[in-house]
């Protein structure tokens, strides 16, 4: 039932408490959603739209296929803010590409096809993490056609601690269910999403994002805070775990985050030092 890959990562120094096969490149379905998200929140702030007002229409061909919890129309529109918790929440590959291509065109109103300029992003992104095994072919994770996408739980670690760090990325994946509006023909109507992160809400676990696909089986990558004692102390820590492929992705995750506490406290006890190279911050391997 182990994973194919896992990675335990302290998220405030970029430590590696537990690996297995971490560098392997495997399709990682979902979870490409949360460079999605980084993409998608960096964009906010650098053009200063309100995600609760600027709407995005659904486009046809955000139709194709995969998850659409939102049941989306071709024409109906959402905001940012909605696609957002969609996405996160619910792994929402109709409101995901409706955003990506109203935000690449929004990047570059020249372009043909906005989400090619927002899957860019999404790769410029990943360079800039040192995600050097990590290549995005979509914003959704969906397996389409032979032009597969590919990442390792290193990466997506070092991609699930850029995502933390952000003070607005709990808002959008820490929740059990949240109601949002979809405006269809202009009128408001209510749609409750459930999110598919079965751990969020127990175990100090706030987050973060599923993923499962014929290739990639089932993936996760949870975060979890908690109060360590370290000497005399109290240190509020938060892990980030990541698993490929494990046939139960949520015991496994539970299981790798019961071994990592008490490694984490050991390890801030002996004063937090460490082999540089095990560090997925500041540039280690």
């Amino acid at each position: 039932m182990a994973a194919d890959s896992h990675l335990v990562v302290d998220h405030a120094s970029g430590h590696v408490l537990d690996a297995k096969d971490a560098d392997i490149p495997r399709q990682v379905a979902s979870l490409t959603k949360i460079a999605s998200a980084v993409v998608l929140l960096e964009w906010i702030e650098e053009s200063g739209v309100d995600p609760a007002t600027w709407l995005v229409t659904v486009p046809q061909e955000a139709l194709r296929g995969g998850a659409n919890p939102l049941v989306l129309r071709a024409g109906d529109e959402i905001s940012l803010e909605t696609g957002l918790f969609a996405a996160m929440m619910a792994s929402d590959n109709t409101s995901t590409h409706a955003m990506a291509a109203a935000v690449g065109r929004a990047i570059d109103p020249r372009a043909e096809d906005g989400v090619a300029v927002f899957v860019s992003r999404m790769n410029e992104l990943a360079r800039r993490l040192g995600m050097a095994s990590t290549r995005f072919v979509n914003p959704h994770g969906l397996d389409e056609g032979s032009d597969l996408g590919v990442s390792t739980a290193a990466d997506l670690a070092r991609l699930a601690i850029h995502f933390h760090d952000r003070a607005d990325a709990v808002k959008y994946c820490g929740e059990k269910e949240r109601n949002v509006v979809v405006l269809h023909a202009g009128k408001r109507i209510e749609k409750r999403l459930v999110n598919t992160n079965e751990l969020v809400g127990s175990r100090g676990i706030d987050g973060t994002k599923t993923g499962t696909t014929r290739r990639s089986g089932p993936c996760l990558v949870a975060s979890a805070t908690r109060d360590l004692m370290v000497g005399d102390t109290t240190s509020q820590q938060r892990l980030v775990v990541v698993v490929l492929n494990a046939e139960d992705r949520f015991r496994e995750a539970v299981l790798l985050l019961d071994r990592a506490w008490p490694a984490c406290a050991e390890w801030l006890a002996a004063g937090g030092e460490g082999d540089s190279k095990q560090r997925l911050r500041g540039g280690g391997n």
